[in-house]
């Protein structure tokens, strides 16, 4: 069963990762003791709080107010991340026959070989729809179809432990796992490298786009 929330009578459907405004929460935050340091925390803590070892942004999960195409919400981005599911109807992203992952990128973006990416795979039934309500994917889409792929980093947000953490220092930057310790990080996406990407073959019947109406 689809997750996509679908409104009014064009049958568009609002992809599962993208951000509502009545999902926006404000939890304060606070610092604890750490082995080495301190870390950041939910003033109330919560089980789920981190992923990764980062402490994941709040955000509400029933899909309420108007969508927001600038934001993701971070729990839902997580999840398709982490279980390989399509950014538009939570589904598997996997094909069935070849085990391969279906990735729909902008050609631009320069995630069209072994890098990383923020945005979560889309499915092969997905793609021609994804492209034709997206006029930046009309123009500069690619598909892709990826080997395997592994936790990369995170964007987030920076907090000094110096500081009461009510500022971020630095916002939606991104921190790799490798070379940032988290402990001070409120993490907001998911970055994934992909491995063993190869240019999906677009005349198959499934791909061709469906132009609107």
């Amino acid at each position: 069963m689809s997750l996509v929330t679908e409104a009014g009578e064009t049958g568009f459907r609002y992809p599962f990762v993208i951000g509502w405004t009545g999902e926006i929460q404000s939890d304060p935050l606070k610092w604890i003791p750490r082995r080495g340091g301190l870390q950041l925390s939910y003033a109330i803590p919560s089980r789920g709080d981190y992923n990764n070892g980062v402490l994941l942004l709040r955000q509400g999960k029933k899909m309420t107010g108007r969508p927001d195409f600038t934001s993701v919400n971070t729990r839902r981005q997580w999840r398709c991340m982490d279980n390989r599911l399509c950014q538009v109807c939570a589904c598997s992203a996997v094909d069935a026959e070849t085990r391969r992952i279906w990735w729909l990128l902008s050609s631009d973006s320069g995630d069209g070989g072994d890098g990383y990416t923020n945005a979560p795979p889309t499915c092969r039934r997905c793609i021609p729809e994804a492209i034709t309500q997206c006029p930046h994917l009309r123009r500069n889409a690619a598909v892709f179809t990826v080997g395997t792929c592994s936790p990369f980093g995170v964007r987030a947000d920076v907090f000094l432990p110096c500081l009461p953490p009510l500022v971020p220092y630095e916002r939606n930057v991104v921190l790799t796992f490798d070379d940032y310790d988290m402990s001070h990080a409120l993490g907001r996406e998911l970055l994934i490298r992909l491995h063993d990407v190869q240019p999906a073959p677009m005349d198959e019947p499934e791909l061709r786009l469906r132009r609107p109406g």
